[in-house]
């Protein structure tokens, strides 16, 4: 159970000498927002390897009767405890439910692969997803994101944390914020009786959902267990699916106390992107079929699929980990290797002035290793530092072709990152805690030009981040923070090579300078308060223009990919974790944000860029009404503002509304529970015209043995 206070340990005065040398450290670069101790205290002497370092604060959290709990630095999902109406799939699914984070799905039977989530208005660019801690980087490259949500099932998950802000040391590429997945590595039950969960789920557009998770211990070993199984003959039109995924972790004492992980985690894809379905369309206006919703040309700001032709999209991605931890006189010491590989093969049938209708092949291979080396030394109870080191070298190879282009480009390296930080978390008094860190970041881009008139080329980037944090307990159950940080981004290899033309020579990384205050109030038992309010100011903020072929095809390659002078974003954040007379609990949560971009090289009516389709006002609220004994109606309530495009096109505000009733069986082991999400079949979008699910029921069954 999640304590409901913030831990403060009593401290003499004085100052630190590793305190003192991040501060005259300090005096030679901007200040920067750290993070607070995150260690989660387990029964054994070693740091939990799925802990993000110096950032999440959970267990000093409050955890509240829907499952989400809240502190200064995070908010986190508890899977556990964690109830909605519908039956989410996969990690994206349960971030709807957090403040600061947007969800903008182009198909949200989640068979498209332009799907996006994002943290303060910073898409996937821009935030940062971890397993246990280490990073998710998918092959993007060619699409508007790089990372697999797809992948990231939940058959095998104990929470889902979301940071945000650029606030530690101890990780970084993340101008707007983190999200961690922390897995299950043994079973809940005592002894060696393992725990075996399954559930099933049926719902519109012949969509189906199986998953299976078996965990438990064999003397000193743990292990985690899962696999999945979905498809959906999906909503709008050609956009069906099938996903495979299965996952595993094994978590081994040691002797002296030291503790081996292997972790493995797979999905294999078979999807089929939506097309365009439109009966006023000049070009495939004869192929509307009304069985489906009107998805025009222009929906989402990309190329679009025409029908006509099979269009696809297979892909595998997997995830390999190896985790060592040693505690010694010296400080706990962690060592984590890890390893990811996707491979996808895809076809577009497109159109373009000139060839006309054609057929946009391409396969890749994408190759991601990396390491970390970290150690976490206790000086006194209250008193805490962090160091260590990180690299990864990121590889691709693809094969592509076009009318009039074809690429074949053999795996190779794009991008080599070497990193180290120190951090310090001291409780200097009862009241008062601060953090103070700093981290460098050195990263090589290895650019293979495919252009007339370039060759190839290699560029280093580095800088450093200085970071702090404050917090301070006014009184009991009342505690504000100040975070001020320094952010760092190089470009991503495809903004820097994109389609084998030398964009990187145009485009500079972008910095920046990141403040947010605020305060958590504890209103007792499983009833908490947290507002926030940040400012950004994202210097050469990148940005890409919506239409990139032919401006690569006239030699414009500086229009491609381009810098402008700036991003400002500010925002208010608000969330509420209520228990009431027992019987009624959720949570109610409220985001502004709003967003200024500086001068750029094209009108601003040819980008396309994260900051568009950002509502300035959401909100959402939950609830569970305990109606009878194991008997319980959720609700979820979802309110988003208009939004508007680059090209000031608008997308109305919409409120949207999902219902359930779930029955407990069998002591609570069993679960049954019927839904419908869209109750009042409101028609709306999340991305420009492209039409959300109208109206669906469903039906859910799980068991835990």
């Amino acid at each position: 159970m999640l304590s409901s206070r913030p831990l403060f340990f009593h401290a003499k005065p004085g100052l630190h000498p590793m305190v003192a040398f991040i501060l005259i450290l300090f005096s030679f670069f901007l200040p920067s927002a750290p993070a607070a101790d995150t260690h989660i205290p387990e029964k054994d002497t070693l740091p939990p390897v799925h802990s993000l370092g110096q950032i999440v604060v959970t267990a000093h959290g409050t955890e509240g009767s829907k499952g989400i709990a809240i502190d200064p630095t995070a908010t986190s999902v508890v899977l556990g405890s964690y109830t909605s109406p519908r039956s989410p799939q996969t990690v994206k699914d349960v971030l709807e439910s957090i403040p600061g984070v947007d969800i903008q799905r182009s198909d949200a039977s989640l068979s498209n692969d332009k799907d996006v989530v994002k943290i303060r208005g910073m898409g996937a660019r821009r935030i940062m997803v971890r397993i246990d801690g280490r990073p998710v980087r998918n092959a993007g490259g060619f699409s508007d994101r790089m990372v697999d949500w797809n992948s990231l099932t939940l058959e095998n998950i104990e929470r889902v944390e979301v940071v945000r802000g650029a606030h530690s040391a101890v990780y970084g590429e993340a101008i707007g914020g983190t999200v961690n997945i922390v897995t299950k590595k043994k079973g809940g039950k005592k002894g060696m009786t393992p725990e075996v969960a399954a559930m099933a789920d049926y719902s519109g557009f012949e969509t189906g959902y199986l998953r299976g998770n078996v965990s438990g211990n064999v003397k000193s070993v743990g292990y985690s267990i899962g696999a999945g199984y979905r498809s959906s003959d999906g909503y709008l039109k050609n956009s069906d699916h099938e996903i495979k995924d299965v996952t595993a972790r094994l978590s081994g004492r040691l002797p002296f106390d030291g503790r081996l992980t292997l972790g493995y985690k797979g999905s294999f894809q078979d999807l089929s992107p939506y097309v365009v379905n439109d009966p006023d369309d000049p070009l495939v206006g004869h192929l509307y079929d009304s069985s489906y919703p009107v998805v025009p040309a222009d929906a989402a700001g990309w190329t679009p699929n025409y029908p006509g032709k099979d269009s696809f999209f297979d892909k595998e991605t997997q995830y390999w980990d190896l985790i060592f931890e040693q505690p010694t006189p010296v400080g706990k010491w962690k060592i984590h290797f890890y390893k990811s590989r996707e491979y996808r093969d895809q076809s577009s049938y497109n159109y373009m002035q000139g060839p006309g209708f054609y057929d946009y092949t391409w396969d890749v291979t994408y190759n991601d290793w990396g390491w970390i080396l970290q150690n976490r030394i206790t000086i006194s109870e209250n008193h805490h530092v962090t160091f260590g080191f990180d690299g990864k070298i990121n590889k691709l190879g693809y094969n592509a072709a076009m009318p009039g282009k074809s690429w074949d480009v053999p795996d190779n390296k794009l991008i080599e990152q070497r990193s180290g930080y120190l951090e310090d978390s001291w409780q200097m008094t009862e009241k008062l805690n601060l953090t103070l860190g700093v981290r460098y970041d050195d990263v090589d881009l290895d650019v293979d030009v495919d252009f007339p008139g370039y060759a190839d080329f290699r560029e280093n980037f580095n800088a450093w981040s200085p970071k702090s944090r404050l917090t301070y307990e006014f009184i009991p159950g009342t505690t504000g923070f100040i975070h001020v940080s320094k952010a760092f981004r190089v470009p991503t290899a495809m903004e820097f090579n994109w389609m084998g033309a030398p964009t990187g020579k145009y485009i500079e990384p972008e910095t920046a300078m990141e403040y947010e205050g605020g305060i958590i109030q504890d209103l007792g038992k499983e009833n908490s308060l947290r507002l926030t309010c940040y400012h950004y100011e994202i210097d050469d903020y990148i940005v890409l223009n919506r239409n990139p072929m032919p401006l690569l095809y006239a030699g414009k390659i500086e229009k491609t990919v381009f810098n402008a002078d700036f991003l400002r974003l500010q925002g208010v954040e608000a969330e509420l974790n209520f228990q009431l007379a027992g019987c009624l609990g959720g949570y109610l949560n409220y985001t502004y944000q709003h967003a200024t971009l500086g001068d750029t090289k094209v009108p601003e009516n040819e980008l396309y860029d994260d900051h568009y389709q950002l509502p300035k006002h959401k909100a959402s609220l939950g609830l569970d009404w305990s109606v009878f004994d194991g008997t319980t109606l959720m609700t979820n309530i979802r309110y988003v503002d208009k939004r508007k495009t680059s090209k000031d096109q608008e997308l109305d505000r919409f409120v949207t509304l999902d219902l359930a009733v779930e029955q407990c069986l069998f002591g609570k082991k069993c679960k049954v529970k019927g839904y419908v999400t869209n109750l009042f079949d409101k028609d709306y979008e999340e991305q420009y015209h492209v039409p959300a699910p109208e109206r669906a029921f469903g039906v859910h069954l799980s068991y835990l043995f």
